[in-house]
């Protein structure tokens, strides 16, 4: 595989589960290295991983103001987290911190793995907006996201399906409002597809974003 990413440019990520995404995503942002092949870079790298692990026993706003060098964006999601350890945040909430954050700080590669999950749709029109803003100051762009942001990719590049043996899925029923994970609630309810390996993870983030589970069965 080779391809060049120029300045102001959006480069998608796409594939099934498994397929190598998330692992092309952290080689193109320098968190790790490549076993074959190289990849030269002159541009400072902002990684917004897929998940948010281990964050530290501090606020919220602590958490924000050290990682992008100035206090926590207005607005109701700050409003309400602020004051809140980052360590007991819900996924959704944290991956919102991390990406508000990502978003702050200066740099000429944005690589973002799935940066509209658990968003709205309004935080997804401000998200694509943003990410407009970068692209004119001359930022490249790389996104993998089953919702991506509306804005047309210079570049995609397909991974193909899954690589690896997918374990059974089960279909989780949520009661609720809003979106979660990139799902609108439809007449008060989202119905997902996850694996039996996520199923705990992906329950147990959907309660502590304030969601009540109907139903976890075999898929229709």
């Amino acid at each position: 595989m080779t391809f060049d990413l120029s300045p102001g440019s959006l480069l998608r990520v796409e594939g099934g589960n498994g397929s190598g995404k998330s692992s092309l995503l952290r080689l193109l942002a320098g968190c790790t290295t490549p076993q074959r092949g190289t990849i030269r870079s002159t541009a400072r790298a902002v990684y917004l991983p897929q998940l948010a692990r281990s964050l530290p026993a501090v606020s919220a706003g602590q958490l924000f103001s050290s990682l992008s060098g100035r206090p926590g964006p207005a607005g109701a999601f700050w409003d309400q987290h602020r004051d809140s350890r980052a360590d007991r945040l819900s996924g959704g909430t944290a991956r919102r911190l991390l990406l508000d954050a990502a978003l702050s700080l200066p740099s000429g590669l944005l690589v973002l793995d799935e940066p509209s999950a658990g968003l709205d749709a309004a935080g997804s029109q401000r998200l694509a907006a943003v990410l407009q803003g970068r692209m004119e100051d001359g930022s490249a762009v790389v996104l993998a996201d089953h919702q991506p942001p509306a804005l047309p990719a210079d570049q995609v590049i397909n991974l193909g399906e899954t690589a690896v043996p997918a374990s059974p899925d089960v279909r989780v029923t949520l009661a609720g409002t809003g979106t979660f994970r990139g799902e609108p609630a439809r007449d008060g309810t989202v119905q997902l597809s996850v694996s039996l390996a996520e199923r705990d993870a992906v329950l147990l983030e959907a309660l502590r974003s304030g969601w009540s589970v109907l139903a976890v069965e075999p898929p229709a």
